[in-house]
């Protein structure tokens, strides 16, 4: 059973779209400003899925992404790339990542690909 959901953005819309999911889950929503606060917080085994937006991940480009994913591995990833790129998509899939969307994201995906994450 998933214990949580995070989100690591800055972006105030995301948020709120996020926000909406995690009260049709039931689960409270974490935010985090970035990667290095999220992993501090759960880099030991507590399970949930964490939604990382690109647009707060430093350079290189995956750094933050694989710290989340080497540090927090009871987390599913759910990735948000800066663009379209389907190189960046490709990569962030290759590392580990759970899933892709592409911003804007639509309600619907989100919490598809979250249920999708957690199992249910």
């Amino acid at each position: 059973m998933h214990n949580g959901l995070a989100l690591i953005t800055q972006d105030r819309g995301l948020e709120k779209l996020m926000r909406r999911t995690s009260k049709h889950f039931g689960y409270e929503l974490r935010l985090y400003e970035n990667c290095t606060d999220f992993v501090g917080d759960f880099g030991g085994t507590e399970p949930g899925v964490v939604v990382v937006d690109a647009c707060i991940c430093s350079q290189p480009r995956f750094m933050d992404l694989q710290t989340v994913l080497n540090e927090a591995t009871a987390w599913q990833v759910i990735y948000l790339p800066g663009t379209n790129k389907k190189k960046e998509i490709k990569e962030a899939m290759a590392l580990g990542a759970f899933g892709c969307l592409h911003k804007p994201v639509s309600e619907q995906e989100v919490r598809q690909m979250v249920q999708s994450a957690m199992g249910i």
